[in-house]
């Protein structure tokens, strides 16, 4: 499963069935009349409304070639249009019907408000989830609510990821900051190359390591590598909630 299929991002289905074109692409009377007043043909006029039920659909513009074939035909017979009607704008004309259709449904174009307003949202869930899917269904949650027109998908994954490494950093580093020497010295022993049975359990492979099995012989061996990792320092004190200085809007 790709990361996209793990988010509430929008997609097309590429094999729509007919319950499903006629719920979520039959055109109403007042969008075939605001349709019309905006198209001088009949392909503008397919091509028009085929953006704005996409858009509806989807929360963005896909590109015309994009679109289901199966959503085209509906909405080729519902207008009552002939079968060599085409539904690709011109790129002047999807300019001015993409703009026509933001006042239509009074959504606002993703731009750099849109982009703080998100950003600030992200870091701050950050703070306590990590998935990069769950980072983004945030980002597009806000979006939606703030009647913003979503991005691409790679725009938001690269904006996502970039500021989840920068929290994420920053939590390593208030983290680091509060080790005693002690502690970073056993951090550090962690990593080192020993052949000593009794520092086995000190070591990176405790870490790493997997359940043996899902017997008690193996719940037991699970529950003392907890005990063991407990052993180390305060963890309560290292993970004390604290503030992450917020993130300035220069750095994405």
């Amino acid at each position: 499963m790709t990361l996209i299929d793990r988010t509430a991002y929008p997609k097309f289905k590429q094999f729509p069935n007919p319950k499903e074109l006629a719920e979520l692409y039959t055109p109403q009377s007042a969008e075939i009349k605001f349709a019309k007043s905006k198209t001088k043909s009949h392909e503008g006029f397919l091509s028009f409304m085929v953006m704005l039920k996409s858009f509806q659909r989807l929360g963005y513009f896909p590109h015309p070639e994009l679109v289901p074939i199966a959503v085209i035909k509906h909405l080729r017979s519902c207008l009552k249009l002939q079968d060599w009607v085409k539904a690709i704008p011109s790129e002047r004309q999807r300019y001015t019907y993409l703009q026509a259709i933001r006042d239509y449904l009074k959504v606002k174009q993703y731009d750099k408000t849109g982009q703080r307003l998100i950003a600030a949202l992200v870091a701050e869930a950050a703070q306590v989830k990590d998935h990069p899917a769950d980072l983004i269904n945030v980002a597009i949650e806000e979006l939606v609510k703030e009647r913003y027109e979503l991005p691409a998908f790679s725009t938001l994954d690269r904006l996502i990821r970039h500021i989840r490494s920068m929290v994420n950093n920053r939590l390593f580093a208030l983290c680091s900051e509060g080790l005693s020497i002690n502690e970073q010295i056993y951090l550090d022993q962690l990593l080192a190359v020993t052949n000593n049975e009794v520092n086995e359990n000190a070591t990176l492979n405790l870490l790493k390591s997997p359940p043996k099995s899902a017997k008690l012989s193996g719940i037991k061996l699970l529950q003392n590598k907890f005990d063991i990792l407990m052993t180390f320092g305060d963890a309560k004190r290292l993970l004390r909630v604290r503030q992450v200085m917020p993130i300035s809007a220069n750095n994405y």
